[in-house]
């Protein structure tokens, strides 16, 4: 991290405490990767931990055993605290066990008797940091929010109807199949051979702060899970790992879902910053990074003509978390960008002045992070190892723009939801309060980032051209289409478009309500499975009909119990009584039907529904049959696009069960199983596998009753699920 650069900008973050503070000599700053919090920074959080790269990894010989950090504050003294080493040992963290004082200047020394596991001496480290002097952390971050959408340029009302709707030649409306009565009026208005996957959606009233759900829903409207939920939500998706987050307003944090649809963990910025709702990443290796909006008093008379003297700045901070929930990363606004970067809508005079607005998060191909700063129309690539500013993109009115716009004259301005493609390009959701006139689009820009040229390579906005002046995310699909989640623009809330613009999906909620992003995955709950996972009928004759079974596996230790089904055609039929109660890991098979009543194809989707108040939870079966003697295949109609490991069936057992699993593309599969203490007790595949489906049977002669794990690891794809022998 080479400190030396940031002189200019510690002179005048020094300049906002309007007192003169004395600072300790830095001694060895430069010889060091990455230090948190930033030397000679200030407004830096009471409870704020320290964190420190040298480079390579810390040996552990005296770090537990020895006095290896001595950390004073001018005010409260010596501090003592936990050490811990992260990241394979490159990351030394101290956690204070008190927080420091407001106002008071912290002294860092890390001694010189710390070595690296290659016995090269650590230098000796010295260098200080000022805490806050502000308190407005404690009392307003709760309220970010609600301040900034009360002040987004325009108002509900005048652009809760600005969207235009495409043709109504389709429409799809959910409204009477047996959900609760104030469940949001969802519906399809357009669908045209739409991608595969689920839509995930969160429709919220913000100003009325009514009742509102968690939604998921296949590609005809139909809910396949909801949750009521009390308070306002947002952001609800499926990560990396497989689980599902949302952000709950209430207590300021992510909770994560497993998929049983269980909520197994909570995740919240530490050091004192309040998590805010914009954006949760976890990656594969079960990192997390959030954001916070940093509330501070900023004297902002000694920054601009004008200035308010008891002014409320909010600036952004970003915070990694290791697996273990440690902050091993910290970036802060103060340290890197300037109040007066902010674009020219942003009153620099007023009381309360959010001069950042971080919306998006994104790691890189290369492992760096790219930020979204809205009010600054700006983004911004980190170094993830040293914090440093990389580049700086920027719309027409943003003061650091670094890059060349080659084929695109406007740039973008207010964007939200930055993301990063495989190929390299990258995508944003151009809100475009600031374009003359002001208009929201879709972009991919292709980036030079050596020569710092922009090409634009793709575009699309909604016809005629309208505006989404808040919110908005827009996300590259398998299949090359995108999943555009219109934010502020209620009509549409979410659309799928094709390359070429055409669209394949339009879903509109009602005018009242706001949908902060809209997501498509490829889903499927674990808390009930069926075997198979789909019923192919194949060729009936015309006025014949065709009964298969299909057994229902409860996975849980809970009851369950399918008491509703839903379908949309009537060539098909169940023929069990509801309720159908399936016992702890027990099962139950039932009987559907396909009546082929002519000589077309009947594709269908049976919704097997555990239908609770406040819940839904669904496993959708899809139903394949054909009235046509040439119908042979059903390859094109339901490929497979996601890899997938069922729970072994049944569970617990003795001695036998069979495990499914399917992977989309050819490659390398390995199923093993391990015991409780990590154990290679069976290889069950380990060979070359074409894309397609499989089933593989677990035989446990010869092993002791207790639970196991068996893993499915395909090219980078690596899952593991639980069993229990019971003899």
């Amino acid at each position: 991290m080479k400190f030396n650069k940031r002189i200019i900008n510690l002179i005048f973050l020094l300049s906002l405490t309007l007192s003169k503070v004395f600072y300790t000599q830095q001694t060895s700053v430069s010889e060091f990767e990455y230090i948190s919090p930033v030397p000679g920074s200030v407004m830096n959080m009471p409870e704020t931990n320290i964190i420190i790269r040298y480079g390579p990894a810390f040996s552990t010989e005296k770090i537990y055993s020895e006095k290896v950090i001595e950390v004073k504050g001018d005010k409260s003294g010596l501090h003592s605290g936990k050490v811990i080493l992260a990241e394979n040992n490159r990351t030394f963290i101290f956690v204070a066990n008190a927080p420091y004082q407001n106002g008071e200047v912290v002294q860092v020394i890390l001694l010189n008797s710390i070595k690296t596991e290659r016995g090269q001496v650590v230098p000796e480290l010295t260098f200080s940091f000022k805490i806050t002097d502000s308190k407005i952390n404690q009392i307003g971050k709760r309220y970010t929010e609600k301040y900034l959408l009360n002040n987004f340029s325009g108002t509900l009302e005048e652009n809760s109807n600005s969207l235009s709707s495409p043709s109504k030649n389709f429409q799809y409306s959910v409204m009477d199949d047996s959900l609760p009565e104030d469940f949001p009026n969802i519906q399809i208005l357009s669908t045209n051979n739409p991608s595969e996957g689920l839509i995930f959606l969160t429709p919220f009233d913000y100003f009325n702060q009514g009742e509102n759900y968690l939604v998921i829903m296949d590609n005809y409207g139909t809910p396949v899970f909801y949750r009521k939920m009390h308070y306002l939500n947002y952001d609800f998706k499926k990560q990396p790992t497989g689980v599902l987050t949302f952000y709950d307003e209430l207590v300021s944090k992510f909770f994560v879902l497993d998929n049983s649809y269980n909520l197994i963990d909570s995740l919240f910025t530490k050091n004192g910053y309040v998590t805010d709702v914009h954006e949760l990443i976890i990656t594969e290796n079960n990192h997390s990074l959030m954001m916070s909006y940093d509330w501070q008093q900023v004297g902002m008379d000694t920054v601009v003509s004008g200035g308010n003297p008891n002014a409320t700045v909010i600036g952004l901070i970003v915070q990694e978390q290791d697996e273990n929930k440690n902050v091993v990363f910290q970036w802060r606004s103060w340290d890197h960008f300037k109040i007066t970067d902010a674009t020219y809508d942003v009153d620099l005079t007023d009381s309360i002045i959010d001069y950042v607005h971080g919306n998006a998060i994104e790691v890189d191909n290369d492992g760096n992070i790219l930020i979204s700063s809205r009010n600054m129309d700006e983004v911004t690539k980190i170094n993830r190892q040293t914090g440093d500013i990389i580049w700086r993109l920027g719309g027409e009115y943003c003061e650091n723009n670094e890059f060349t716009f080659i084929n695109d004259p406007i740039g973008f301005s207010h964007q939200h939801d930055i993301r990063r493609l495989p190929n390299g390009n990258i995508t944003l959701f151009d809100n475009g309060n600031l374009h003359n006139p002001a208009f929201t689009r879709i972009v991919e820009y292709q980036l030079d980032e050596i020569n710092k040229l922009a090409f634009l390579v793709w575009k699309y906005s909604n016809n005629p051209e309208t505006l989404s002046w808040a919110m908005g995310s827009a996300r590259r699909l398998p299949n090359h289409n995108t999943i555009i989640g219109w934010g502020s623009g209620t009509s549409p809330a979410i659309s799928e478009v094709r390359p070429n613009g055409d669209i394949a999906l339009f879903l509109r909620i009602p005018d009242t309500l706001f949908n902060y992003r809209g997501f498509k995955y490829p889903w499927k709950t674990e808390l009930f499975t069926c075997d198979p996972d789909s019923l192919v009928f194949g060729y009936v004759p015309n006025g014949d009909s065709l009964t298969m079974q299909l057994t229902i596996n409860n996975n849980s230790d809970q009851q369950i119990e399918i008491n509703s089904i839903y379908n949309r055609e009537f060539c098909y039929t169940m023929l069990e009584t509801l309720p159908i109660i399936i016992a702890p890991f027990g099962a139950q098979t039932i009987s559907v039907k396909f009546n082929s009543s002519s000589d077309d194809n009947c594709f269908d989707d049976l919704h097997l529904r555990w239908d609770t108040e406040g819940q839904r939870i669904a496993q959708i079966v899809p139903l394949i049959g054909s009235g046509n003697p040439n119908f042979t295949s059903v390859e094109d109609e339901f490929s497979i696009s996601d890899y997938y490991l069922s729970q072994n069936f049944p569970n617990p057992f003795n001695p036998n069960t069979s495990i499914r699993y399917q992977i989309p593309q050819p490659g390398l599969v390995s199923i093993k199983v391990y015991d409780i203490l990590g154990n290679d007790v069976s290889t069950l595949v380990n060979e070359e596998k074409p894309a397609g489906s499989y089933n593989v049977e677990f035989n446990a002669v010869g092993l002791s009753s207790g639970i196991y794990f068996y893993q499915l690891q395909a090219g980078t794809y690596v899952t593991t699920k639980k069993m229990i022998l019971m003899k």
